[in-house]
């Protein structure tokens, strides 16, 4: 089995081609079918965030979809053209594959090192695609391994300490514009997680005023609710608004800060111009660090307004990655050992039914070129034992079969970690004929926990083994209907 990645991510696209193919709710649900209607048998989960849109699929050997395809695939689904989303897309398999989704999940990649929301959104991917059959053995491996990499990567580095949120180096822009907050408002749009994370980062500026806005007022006021029974009594008022009341927030404003679900702009340079006079020349930072975004972005320019989107906080990202090189380090170090011990039980699991592939194979050869001789000898002795004959003819083909595998199969059962057991295998697949013969491995969650079976090689080590009938395994077939 290959695993394969192709996305994008801040690292290669502006905000504004990562909104367009941000894919979440009926969107994604839609993309997951559609991949498992167009290649059955695959697995695949889409990682869709503020910051990135991957899909990882995994499949057979030499069988589609390949990285071409998932991008006409993921230009179709999206609705980006395929020559606009190509340059911006990369496309890693097998160990950079595995590599990239842990150092994703251990924060390596996120815009804010070690920010903690990326390993629940990476979570949440995982199970969505699973509750729609779309994971089978495979990527319950490379994502259940990849989460536990992350969590320990996280409690034995600190990758996760300091400043790691998007919140927290939103509000150093705020700090640019004022130096004090007693007499500033502070306007969050959305009642989200990372709304909720921001604001916990904002209290701490001590404003005047703060006001959570959100199209569902009950739940801006479970927000507040959660906010203030976590802040001491010197904590700025804390109040719930609908909003069917953003104009007059906007007025009020100093700082604004948006984090919605929404699809399209929020505060748009129509609605907001004609606020400006109401304003009296007051400045307004805004920070937008939704994706898509919500502001639009010609309200930047309007007169003493500051507009940030989540692409203007690489710079303090930078800094932070230049001052924890010693914990990048030793996150990377985890990743390492986690990729190698998570795509070698991957690769025992698939040599092991190559090897299955390969005997059966070969047995049946075997068998076809017995049945050819046991004819010829029938016709030189017409009067011999028939039952003797095939007798011994079935043990000379079972002895010459595995004769012949010995000393392939026991290479292929070494448990040399540096052992290009990948090479083996594909020269196997390729001289032998078997890209399609492989038996497909099982797709059920609770068998991907165990450890991998290790492929059983002693049937031929020696080729004075009892003569067994070796009849075809039939192969579990992957479905997406597994789970």
């Amino acid at each position: 089995m290959r695993v394969v990645m192709v996305g994008l991510s801040h690292q290669t696209a502006p905000v504004e081609l990562r909104e367009r193919v941000a894919l979440a709710g009926d969107a994604l649900s839609a993309a997951l079918d559609t991949i498992g209607d167009r290649y059955p048998g695959v697995e695949h989960v889409i990682v869709s965030t503020c910051n990135r849109t991957e899909l990882y699929i995994a499949r057979p050997a030499h069988e589609p979809p390949d990285g071409d395809a998932l991008r006409a695939l993921l230009a179709e689904v999206t609705g980006v053209p395929i020559d606009e989303l190509t340059p911006a897309t990369i496309q890693r398999e097998n160990e950079q594959a595995l590599s990239h989704l842990f150092r994703v999940a251990s924060g390596l990649e996120s815009m804010v090192l070690g920010e903690p929301q990326i390993l629940g959104q990476l979570k949440r991917s995982y199970e969505e695609a699973d509750a729609r059959g779309a994971v089978g053995s495979v990527l319950h491996k490379v994502f259940q391994d990849g989460i536990a990499v992350a969590k320990r990567a996280r409690h034995d580095t600190g990758i996760g300490e300091g400043r790691v949120s998007v919140g927290s180096v939103a509000v150093d822009y705020v700090r640019q514009v004022f130096d004090h907050f007693d007499n500033k408002t502070v306007v969050c749009v959305g009642a989200g997680e990372m709304a909720k994370l921001t604001l916990r980062h904002l209290t701490k500026l001590a404003p005047q005023r703060l006001w959570v806005a959100n199209r569902s007022v009950e739940r801006a006021r479970e927000l507040v609710e959660q906010l203030a029974s976590k802040t001491d009594a010197d904590s700025p008022p804390i109040g719930a608004r609908s909003l069917d009341d953003l104009d007059t927030l906007l007025i009020e404003a100093d700082i604004v800060v948006t984090s919605t679900g929404a699809t399209d702009p929020v505060i748009t340079r129509s609605r907001f111009k004609p606020l400006l006079r109401r304003r009296r020349g007051r400045p307004l930072v805004i920070l937008d660090i939704a994706v898509p975004r919500d502001v639009e972005p010609t309200v930047g320019s309007l007169h003493d307004v500051y507009l940030y989107n989540i692409d203007d906080l690489q710079q303090v990202v930078r800094q932070t990655h230049d001052q924890r090189s010693d914990q990048i380090a030793a996150c990377e170090s985890l990743v390492r050992e986690g990729v190698r011990s998570c795509l070698a039980q991957i690769q025992h699991r698939d040599i092991g039914q190559l090897i299955k592939a390969l005997r059966r194979h070969m047995h049946d050869m075997g068998d076809a070129e017995r049945q050819r001789t046991m004819r010829k000898l029938e016709n030189a002795f017409p009067n011999g034992d028939r039952a003797t004959i095939e007798a011994a003819l079935d043990e000379l083909t079972h002895r010459m079969v595995n004769k012949f595998l010995h000393m392939p199969l026991k290479r292929l059962d070494q448990r040399d970690p540096d052992a290009p057991m990948a090479f083996y295998a594909s020269a196997l697949r390729r001289l032998f004929g078997l890209e399609h013969d492989d038996d497909a491995p099982s797709a059920s969650p609770d068998a991907s926990r165990d450890p991998a079976p290790k492929p059983d090689a002693s049937a031929t080590d020696s080729a004075d083994a009892p003569p067994e009938r070796v009849e075809p395994e039939h192969a579990n077939q992957t479905t997406r209907g597994d789970g």
